[in-house]
């Protein structure tokens, strides 16, 4: 996910809601694992399918790009250490090839993670394929880079689905021009995915177009549509305001140039618990603030690069199963 929404967007309704405030890992050829379970505080798991676990009734641990501070971004050996390290999530980015393979990689260009360069809409899935997913991965400030010739690859969409057939995800689609978002809910529904994960994006004109596409896909809320939320949430909610999405993805604050901004304030999360929201929030890597997020604001779930840390605080405070 980015660290910043659009800076003119929150600066307009910056003025409304301040107008109106009250106060051991499987190898990349293992077998998946079939989700996590957030913390071992119960007998028996609250939610035991990936339907279930998108809306459980606790704190729900996302793996960000499948928890890249364990392992390499976005690769299935790092799928398999965040579900087995207690992730209950697993939270993925969306490009296409140039030969129309849906691939799973937060950057538009492979630059930063492999050992390859390009913008993978210019790329065949056979050249990225060569690509080593495991290059740039390094937990010790570049000393060492142990998954250097490794054999990780960049997977695709197809072979996440294949290998977590019982894993809920959270799923950016990060391409927007040329839109992929047909062949995107082709792939969904050939599979089955469409009420095992939530459709993502920052920008509400593409997720306008998903839920168009495909209206039975659940959904964040974009951008515009976050805010104008925020804007409301500081009041009584307007009885006539309907949300246009189920899941508020959201930081906890903003930097908007001149002031930090709260997203997350006293009324946040209660006015989306009256309107049937979940709000999760991204990407939280600090124990204290992890802490701090859960006992102060009762969050629904959070978005870490550190699935196994959020899990022992889950567990500690009690959050989980």
């Amino acid at each position: 996910m980015k660290k910043r929404f659009l800076v003119l967007t929150l600066v307009s309704f910056a003025a409304v809601g301040c107008g109106t405030g009250s106060s051991t890992s499987s190898g990349a050829g293992g077998q998946g694992g079939a989700g996590g379970q957030g913390g071992a505080g119960g007998a028996e798991p609250k939610c035991t399918t990936p339907q279930e676990m998108l809306r459980c009734d606790k704190v729900l641990n996302i793996a960000h790009r499948g928890g890249r501070r364990i392992r390499p971004e976005h690769t299935l050996l790092a799928y398999d250490q965040a579900l087995e390290d207690g992730a209950d999530i697993l939270e993925l980015d969306v490009h296409e090839t140039s030969d129309g393979i849906l691939i799973v990689m937060h950057d538009a260009t492979v630059d930063r993670t492999t050992d390859c360069s390009g913008a993978i809409q210019e790329m065949s899935f056979a050249d990225l394929r060569n690509c080593d997913a495991g290059y740039e991965f390094s937990n010790d400030d570049g000393q060492t880079f142990p998954y250097r010739g490794t054999g990780l690859v960049v997977p695709t969409m197809q072979e996440v689905f294949d290998r977590y057939p019982g894993t809920p995800f959270i799923i950016e689609v990060k391409q927007a021009d040329p839109s992929i978002v047909d062949h995107f809910v082709e792939v969904i529904r050939e599979n089955g995915v469409e009420d095992k994960m939530t459709g993502s994006a920052f920008s509400d004109s593409l997720l306008l177009e998903l839920r168009i596409a495909a209206p039975e896909i659940p959904t964040n809320m974009g951008t515009n549509e976050t805010f104008v939320f925020w804007g409301f949430s500081f009041s009584p909610l307007d009885p006539e305001y309907q949300p246009p999405a189920e899941f508020l993805q959201v930081p906890p604050e903003f930097d908007v140039g001149d002031r930090i901004v709260d997203v997350l304030h006293p009324g946040f999360v209660p006015r989306a618990h009256e309107l049937g929201m979940y709000v999760q929030v991204w990407t939280i890597n600090d124990e204290e603030e992890m802490r701090f997020l859960i006992e102060t604001y009762g969050i629904d779930g959070i978005m870490t690069d550190d699935p196994p840390l959020l899990a022992k605080v889950i567990d500690e405070l009690g959050v989980g199963d």
